[in-house]
């Protein structure tokens, strides 16, 4: 009988749990990208790489008010300087913001603002290169989205945080969450 009883009640939990996917952390690149980070939950995981080699994976996180994109590649190059400002990283940096301009220009975003670049950690050696954008959607939907980039193990590790509109110390949230980020995925 009691047996049944913890059969049963395994049963029963099993039942109201997420599903597999879920709850594992999810491993690409030597990356993790577990369940949680901080506040953060992981939502989705989009593999690029299956159809187009070289652009790897798109995992998005989300919290109230918070949304993270991160994007794990390598563009097909064999060997990524883990340097941020070395030339591979500076090319993909440049590309990224001109990709947001090419968004206002499509019609994608009404307004794009630049707005202060940035190291994290903010150390001898960080490991990413970010940059604060101001992105204005239309209809009053604007938001402060960061966008960063580093590299280790021979891929871009690229991710664009996007904050409520007008928040304090943009540099200072992005910061602490990146180095959230980093710790969690073993950046």
């Amino acid at each position: 009988m009691r047996g049944l009883r913890k059969l049963l009640a395994a049963a029963a939990l099993l039942s109201f749990a997420l599903p597999a996917n879920a709850q594992e952390v999810v491993t690409h690149f030597g990356f993790s990208f577990p369940l949680k980070i901080g506040v953060l939950t992981r939502s989705d995981v989009t593999d690029f790489e299956k159809s187009n080699p070289g652009v790897g994976y798109g995992i998005r996180y989300v919290a109230e008010g918070i949304r993270v994109d991160i994007f794990v590649y390598d563009h097909g190059k064999r060997t990524i300087s883990e340097d941020i400002f070395s030339s591979d990283q500076k090319e993909i940096f440049d590309a990224s913001i001109q990709a947001i301009h090419l968004g206002k220009q499509r019609g994608l975003y009404r307004d794009v603002k630049e707005g202060q670049e940035f190291e994290t950690p903010a150390l001898k050696n960080p490991f990413f290169r970010c940059k604060v954008i101001v992105i204005d959607r239309g209809g009053g939907n604007v938001e402060d989205s960061v966008l960063c980039l580093g590299a280790r193990n021979d891929k871009f590790f690229k991710t664009r945080i996007s904050f409520p509109p007008h928040g304090a110390n943009v540099v200072e949230r992005a910061d602490k969450l990146m180095r959230e980020i980093a710790r969690a995925t073993n950046f």
